[in-house]
């Protein structure tokens, strides 16, 4: 079961319950916020409470945001919802829409993927690029060039292959599934689809649909949240794309 963490108004002592959305079961804890969050006591009621949700099956969970007992959360085994899937499931279709709201289209635009290997995420991304816009350049070393052969055997596509530095940097826009710190990273639209790469300029954004955003506390990961319901298949893509500002 997944679990959903509330912080803030709540009881001194954590209590389990359970809460409803979109038809999905979640184990809640739900945690007043103490006088000292980081005092002797505080800190172990919070290490009693994630230990309970442990027990009770849960691995993954809603955090809320900036939380102070992540740390000992992952130290009983229980992390925060990856978002990470859903953000690169987004990139391809998010990436078409940003180019075309900026008047690029089809045979104007290029669009650069960068990956150490060819993952399959990273893989339909080119795929589906591809199959939108004349000029796609892929870095990935010579896991590239199976996937180059079968675009030009199916589709009679050509990609670039292993572009120069500056190629990239000139790209309108630029996936990248590996940290890439010898690039300007000036791209247009810019991705960084690999654990971090949220964290700066790369961000792409997740929103949680207006009606259930109405249904969680002020201080909930919604990030997480519409991960969470993403990955067990009530939340469809095209919704979260929708919910996501041009």
């Amino acid at each position: 079961m997944l679990g959903y963490i509330i912080y803030g108004d709540g009881p001194k002592r954590p209590e389990l319950g359970e809460r409803r959305l979109l038809g999905v079961p979640f184990l809640t804890l739900s945690m007043g916020q103490p006088p000292r969050p980081h005092g002797p006591l505080a800190r172990r009621r919070a290490l009693l409470a994630a230990r309970q949700m442990r027990e009770r099956g849960v691995r993954s969970a809603v955090f809320p945001v900036d939380f102070p007992y992540t740390a000992l959360f992952l130290g009983q085994g229980i992390c925060p919802v990856d978002t990470l899937p859903l953000r690169r499931a987004l990139a391809a279709p998010l990436t078409r829409r940003k180019l075309e709201s900026m008047g690029l289209g089809p045979t104007q635009a290029v669009v650069a993927v960068s990956a150490q290997r060819l993952i399959r995420e990273a893989e339909d991304a080119v795929r589906s690029l591809a199959l939108s816009f004349r000029y796609v350049l892929l870095s990935a070393g010579d896991s590239g060039e199976i996937l180059a052969r079968e675009l030009r055997r199916e589709y009679g596509i050509s990609l670039l292959l292993d572009p120069a530095r500056d190629q990239l940097d000139r790209a309108d826009a630029l996936l990248l599934y590996a940290p890439r710190p010898d690039l300007a990273g000036d791209n247009a639209v810019l991705w960084g689809l690999y654990p971090g790469g949220e964290l700066g300029r790369g961000r792409l954004p997740l929103v949680l649909p207006a009606a259930l955003a109405e249904q969680v506390e002020p201080n909930c990961g919604r990030e997480q949240l519409t991960a969470a319901l993403y990955a067990l298949g009530v939340l469809p893509l095209e919704a979260v794309l929708a919910e996501i500002p041009s």
